[in-house]
């Protein structure tokens, strides 16, 4: 993927354990579900997605997405410190339109069926804090790309902070780009970026 989606500093040492080998099975196997039902979305809007257009794939993949990316822990270890001097309107209006570019990447990206298929290549534990799980994208005639993803467990749930891709963390290359453009224009010019990425993004999806 060449846009940073989502994506902190990977491994961030947090206070969750996993306790024992069947706790860690379990753990593996509902991160693995997230993995396999947000595939499966993207499949579907994939095969139907010169029906749909962009708004009708936007619809279809934001309840998934939301459901399987943590975006709040993203957003925040996105800006790093600069968070917490943001008024709460603005937290909140940077969220949202992060979560906007985020799926509409995906709406846009994952448009058109080819032959696509998804496979899970590797699930397991990672410092007793996150499960990581490999996915393998393959294309017919294009050579495969896998994707692996770090789940946190939150409310209960396993959800997606980041995606390495050919092993880049793509949420510690959004932090360095929010970061840059925190420190020279503050919130409003990062808010302005993100508005020209969703726009572009809406009028060529």
């Amino acid at each position: 993927m060449k846009h940073a989606l989502f994506l902190p500093v990977v491994f961030l040492a947090l206070a969750m354990t996993i306790p024992c080998r069947a706790g860690q099975d379990a753990a593996v196997g509902e991160a693995t579900r997230v993995i396999e039902t947000l595939n499966s979305t993207l499949l579907t809007c994939m095969k139907k997605g010169e029906s749909l257009g962009f708004k009708g794939r936007y619809a279809l993949l934001e309840p998934v997405m939301r459901n399987s990316f943590f975006y709040e822990f993203m957003v925040r270890k996105s800006t790093g410190s600069f968070w917490k001097k943001l008024e709460p309107a603005q937290q909140k209006e940077l969220l949202t339109k992060y979560i906007t570019w985020s799926v509409g990447t995906y709406a846009r990206r994952f448009a058109h069926y080819k032959g696509q298929r998804f496979t899970i290549i590797d699930s397991r534990p990672v410092r007793d804090r996150f499960v990581k799980v490999t996915c393998r994208i393959t294309r017919p005639e294009k050579k495969p790309r896998d994707l692996t993803y770090l789940l946190l467990r939150h409310n209960d749930r396993w959800m997606i902070i980041d995606i390495q891709v050919e092993g880049v963390s793509q949420l510690a290359l959004t932090r360095s780009q929010f970061k840059s453009v925190l420190r020279k224009d503050g919130i409003s010019g990062l808010l302005g970026i993100l508005d020209k990425k969703i726009s572009k993004l809406e009028n060529n999806g």
